[in-house]
C-alpha cells in the first residue's frame, strides 16, 4: 500500500500528469461544441412559433371546439392586461372566462399528431422537455400540458385542464380568490366575489354556471340549459353531467394542480439558457488560460 502511494507521489513530482492533459483538452473542446450547438438551437427557437400554422383555420376536421375567431397570442395577452381596468370581480371573471375560451382551440388531445400540434415540445422550444418527451416514454411529456398560462396561450391548444389553469392563473394575477375543481372527466374553476359568494366558470366551453360547487352538486341537470343556450348540443355536453355526478378534487391554484411539473418547467426554461452559456464560458476559460510549459518532467517558469 505504501509503495503504491509513493509511486503515485513520484509520478506527480515528475510531472507525468501531462499525459492526461490532452484528455482534458478534448473534453473542453467537446463541451464548447455542445454549448455552441445548444445555444444555436435556443437562438433558432426565438425565430419559431410554438403555435401550429393555420391553427383553427385550415384544420377543422381535426379539432373539437373552435372559437368563432381564434385569437393570436398578442390579442389574448392584450385582453388579459386590460382586465386590470375592471373593478367588479364578477365582471372580471366573466370577461376572463370569455378571453380564455377565445384563446384556446380544443383538440382531441390523444388523436392529433403530437409533433404537428406541438404537444411534443419541439427541441428548439425547450430541449429538456423535448428529450424527456422523446425518450422517456412518459405520456405527460409526450403530449405536454404547460403550467405557465402564457405558454399555453402562445401554443393555442388545450383541453379543460389547460383552460382552467389559465383562468385560475389570470384570476390569481388580479387577486381574485379561486380554486380549480377537477371532476372525473372535466375541470372547471370556482371563484369568490366581493360579497363572499362563489360561482363556477367553465372556460373550456366559455360558460358561466352562475352557481357554486354546492349548487351544482345539488342538482346538476338544472344547469344544463347554460350549455345549451351557449350553442352546444346535448350530445356534446352529456358527458359533462355524468362527470358532475361523480367525485371531484379541489386544488387551490395552478401550482397545486400541476404539482412538481410546475417548478420543473420553470427551471428547465431557465436552464436551457444557463447550461450552454456556462459550458461555453468555462470551456473557453480552460482552453485559453495560459499554462507553464513542462520540460523533462519538470515545470519551468515562463521567465
Amino acid at each position: 500500500m505504501k509503495e503504491g502511494a509513493g509511486r503515485v507521489a513520484g509520478i506527480i513530482r515528475k510531472g507525468r500528469l501531462q499525459d492526461v492533459r490532452p484528455l482534458y483538452m478534448w473534453l473542453g473542446v467537446f463541451c464548447l461544441i455542445i454549448g455552441i450547438i445548444l445555444l444555436s438551437i435556443n437562438l433558432y427557437g426565438l425565430t419559431q412559433h410554438i403555435r401550429k400554422p393555420g391553427l383553427g383555420v385550415s384544420d377543422h376536421e381535426q379539432l373539437r371546439f373552435i372559437p368563432d375567431e381564434v385569437w393570436s397570442y398578442q390579442e389574448s395577452m392584450t385582453a388579459i392586461d386590460q382586465l386590470g381596468r375592471i373593478d367588479d370581480r364578477n365582471q372580471l371573471a366573466e370577461t376572463a372566462n370569455n378571453v380564455v375560451n377565445q384563446s384556446l382551440v380544443h383538440v382531441d388531445w390523444k388523436r392529433v399528431d403530437p409533433q404537428e400540434y406541438r404537444q411534443l415540445v419541439p427541441i428548439w422550444e425547450n430541449y429538456f422537455l423535448w428529450a424527456i418527451g422523446q425518450f422517456s416514454g412518459l405520456p405527460q411529456f409526450e403530449r405536454y400540458h404547460y403550467a405557465d398560462y402564457r405558454r399555453n396561450i402562445r401554443r393555442g391548444i388545450g383541453i379543460c385542464g389547460d383552460a382552467s389553469t389559465i383562468l385560475s392563473s389570470v384570476m390569481d394575477r388580479y387577486d381574485v380568490p379561486n380554486r380549480i375543481i377537477s371532476f372525473r372527466g372535466h375541470v372547471i374553476v370556482e371563484y369568490q366575489d366581493e360579497s363572499g359568494d362563489h360561482y363556477l366558470m367553465d372556460p373550456d366551453f366559455g360558460v358561466s354556471l352562475d352557481t357554486s360547487l354546492k349548487g351544482l352538486l345539488r342538482d346538476p341537470e338544472s344547469f344544463k340549459h347554460r350549455y345549451l343556450s351557449a350553442g352546444y348540443s346535448e350530445g356534446e355536453i352529456d358527458y359533462l353531467f355524468e362527470a358532475y355526478a361523480k367525485g371531484y378534487s379541489i386544488f387551490e391554484d395552478t401550482y397545486h394542480f400541476m404539482t412538481l411539473r410546475y417548478w420543473f418547467e420553470e427551471v428547465s426554461y431557465l436552464a436551457k439558457w444557463l447550461m450552454p452559456i456556462l459550458m461555453i464560458v468555462l470551456s473557453g476559460i480552460y482552453l485559453l488560460w495560459p499554462r507553464r510549459p513542462i520540460d523533462n518532467g519538470r515545470i519551468r517558469s515562463n521567465e
